[in-house]
């Protein structure tokens, strides 16, 4: 099928001219086959794309959001049906920009009901999703944010931004997740993202401003390949309470990380954590058969807080959240920027019945209370064991 150039539709694309409009007019036009070529194009309304619609971008297109003041619901782009769903769904190419340093774009108070959630390219309730050849540009916070999403492929997505925020995460995966690849992720800004490169947020605290319109559920059959960031907060977060994490695998992993390499501590040093920990004595999480392997990381914070509970968000792993069949191989912790007070390779606490093996050694986990740090490991795995 031939490509349609949306310029048929009266798009200028000189970076001046509204082209929301024209933008939308091209993708309710019943075109499946759309292609946006070299140029600035200026979006003050959230595009919104039909099913069977494939948008192909130059990779000198660059997709902006401008004014007025965003709310709620408000994206550069997202899908057209939240409610019904879409099916078919593609967009290749292009530099989509968030507009992080336009005041009419900033981040309201965390609990602003109505506030804009700050979020680029929002996805919700698609079977077949395809993302490749993206940079996205200049968050406020997510970069791509997704749930009630089925077979998807994301592909060579490239972060950058001239600005720090928090929630900057690339990849965030909420609830009801299903059957995907992705490769090639890449942060390319030294910093980014300021959050969670990848994140599996199977459970999250949906009243903040970043989560509204997001679903807690189960995040299942992923297959995550070749990751890098030179120096973000948080490589891979995997968030759950009780939903399962299940039946992923991570391969090949090169990052700089300033908080942690795996972050699976159940949110429990969040500013809203998800539960209270009186209410909870067994403990949380639903980590099931998920695998990293060859994963290279390193620390960048040169003055970490090592002192008391928080020390545990300056290890490479985090583990806070009970699993079974958790297998980490080829890992690899180093300290290039030889730095002081590098960190553990791993903290595990808050775990019942648990047993951990780390290259031949085994710890039980019978209380809580216990504690394991580990300096190094190559292998790990995770398992709970029977009272």
């Amino acid at each position: 099928m031939q490509l349609q150039n949306i310029k048929n539709w009266g798009v200028i694309g000189d970076g001046m001219a509204d082209d929301t409009a024209a933008l939308q007019a091209a993708l309710d036009s019943g075109c499946h086959e759309l292609f946006i070529p070299t140029g600035l194009y200026r979006v003050t309304a959230t595009l919104r794309v039909p099913s069977h619609t494939h948008l192909t971008a130059e990779a000198t297109a660059r997709i902006f959001l401008s004014g007025p003041r965003k709310h709620r619901g408000d994206f550069l782009l997202t899908n057209a049906d939240h409610e019904n769903g879409n099916t078919d769904i593609a967009i290749c190419g292009g530099v989509w920009d968030g507009g992080n340093r336009l005041p009419e774009n900033a981040k309201p108070d965390i609990f602003d009901e109505n506030g804009y959630s700050g979020t680029v390219l929002h996805f919700f309730n698609i079977k077949g999703l395809t993302l490749r050849r993206l940079v996205v540009a200049n968050s406020v916070t997510y970069n791509i944010r997704m749930a009630k999403i089925s077979d998807f492929v994301i592909e060579d997505i490239d972060f950058l931004s001239d600005v720090f925020g928090w929630n900057q995460d690339g990849l965030h995966f909420g609830g009801d997740v299903h059957h995907g690849e992705v490769r090639r992720i890449r942060a390319l800004s030294k910093g980014q993202t300021n959050d969670d490169l990848i994140a599996l947020n199977a459970d999250d605290f949906l009243t903040r401003v970043e989560n509204r319109d997001l679903v807690c559920g189960d995040i299942e059959d992923i297959v995550f390949e070749d990751l890098f960031a030179e120096d973000c907060h948080t490589i891979i977060r995997l968030l759950t309470t009780v939903s399962a994490i299940r039946n992923i695998t991570f391969r090949r992993i090169y990052a700089g990380y300033r908080c942690n390499a795996i972050n699976a501590d159940a949110g429990r040093y969040m500013r809203t954590p998800l539960f209270e920990e009186t209410d909870m004595p067994n403990g949380v999480g639903r980590i099931e058969n998920l695998q990293i392997e060859d994963m290279t990381c390193y620390p960048t914070n040169p003055n970490p807080d090592t002192t008391g509970p928080r020390a545990r968000l300056h290890t490479a792993l985090a583990l806070e959240s009970h699993a079974e069949g958790l297998k980490i191989s080829g890992f690899k912790k180093i300290n290039p920027l030889n730095l002081p007070v590098p960190g553990t390779a791993l903290c595990a606490h808050n775990l019942l019945n648990t047993a951990i093996t780390a290259d031949g050694q085994t710890f039980r986990m019978e209380k809580k209370e216990d504690l394991i740090e580990l300096d190094h490991f190559a292998e790990l795995t995770v398992g709970r064991i029977s009272k």
